[in-house]
């Protein structure tokens, strides 16, 4: 009799535990083989939002302390405060470095707070970025680190951001 059992265990194939070993590990792989493809699916999976980029109507916006060591030969430098929701010198600056790509204009905003040392409600000071004192809404222009023109007059300003 006990051969008799023997044989048919052996015939039957694989203990029982080990059989349920094996399925549990065969079902626990393929979950994780499943998790992984999926994963990987969503995430390489391109929606528009993540293609739009903020950089699309981008200008440089640099501290007045730096407005003296630009790289460029010309360029451009304009003072605006943000803050004033009356001002409509940010979308000009856009269009500005959209439209033109000649000569470089970089932008302060004078009410970030590494700028406010350098704002001035008395005359401007435009001699070197030390003693540099400057109001909202000044445009300069830079020659090779210098300053060879100043304009105050918003007028002039808005037309020559829009040229």
């Amino acid at each position: 009799m006990y051969m008799k059992k023997n044989y048919l265990n052996a015939k039957k194939g694989l203990p029982s535990e080990v059989k349920k070993t094996i399925i549990i590990i065969v079902v626990a792989v393929v979950l994780l083989l499943g998790m992984y493809f999926l994963t990987n699916v969503i995430l390489s999976k391109d929606t528009p939002e993540e293609k739009v980029t903020e950089n699309a109507i981008q200008y440089d916006e640099i501290l007045a302390g730096e407005s003296f060591n630009q790289g460029d030969e010309e360029y451009y430098v304009i003072y605006y405060d943000s803050s004033d929701e009356y001002s409509t010198i940010s979308s000009l600056i856009s269009s500005y470095q959209l439209n033109n790509s000649d000569t470089k204009l970089y932008s302060v905003d004078l009410a970030n707070a590494m700028n406010k040392k350098y704002v001035t409600d008395g005359d401007i000071v435009i001699d070197d970025a030390g003693s540099l004192r400057i109001k909202a809404n000044t445009l300069l222009k830079f020659e090779n680190g210098e300053v060879t023109e100043t304009i105050v007059n918003i007028n002039e300003i808005t037309n020559f951001l829009n040229s």
